[in-house]
């Protein structure tokens, strides 16, 4: 009898125990995909914010050299996105876009430029996009999320 009890108690156990290793070896593997989930939907929401805030600076960067500022309400568009890029990236990331926002400013209180005068700072290679670190900086985060 007691050989029999022994038995089933071994039976017992080890079909728990082979229950529990299946639950948790289903457990970690759900997590970790949800995980990986998370941070592929994470990057690319702020890969198309960044995108967005790439356009909306080129936009301005570009009407700024022809065009002065005449309401400070043209900066909303950009204003919003650079604030939005405030409550989800790194220290790197905004400080890099702040730095967009201060060249898009700076570039409507420039004179405006004729466009022979553009064609030669191009040509010149003499023209410099403040939107290159930007974007250095939202790749470099965007790799880490899916890393």
């Amino acid at each position: 009898m007691e050989q029999t009890l022994m038995t089933v108690a071994a039976g017992l156990t080890g079909s728990l125990l082979g229950g529990m290793s299946t639950f948790a070896g289903s457990w970690l593997s759900s997590r970790r995909q949800h995980k990986t989930q998370t941070s592929i939907q994470q990057a690319a929401r702020r890969e198309k914010l960044y995108a967005d805030f790439i356009s909306e600076a080129s936009r301005h960067l570009v009407n700024a050299w022809g065009h002065e500022m005449h309401s400070p309400e043209s900066l909303v568009d950009i204003y919003s996105a650079l604030e939005r890029i405030r409550l989800t990236s790194s220290a790197t990331v905004i400080a890099a876009a702040e730095r967009v926002m201060q060249e898009v400013v700076a570039a409507y209180n420039a004179p405006n430029k004729a466009y022979d005068e553009l064609q030669q700072m191009v040509i010149n290679g003499h023209i410099s996009s403040p939107l290159t670190d930007f974007s250095r900086a939202c790749r470099v985060e965007v790799r880490s999320l899916g890393a």
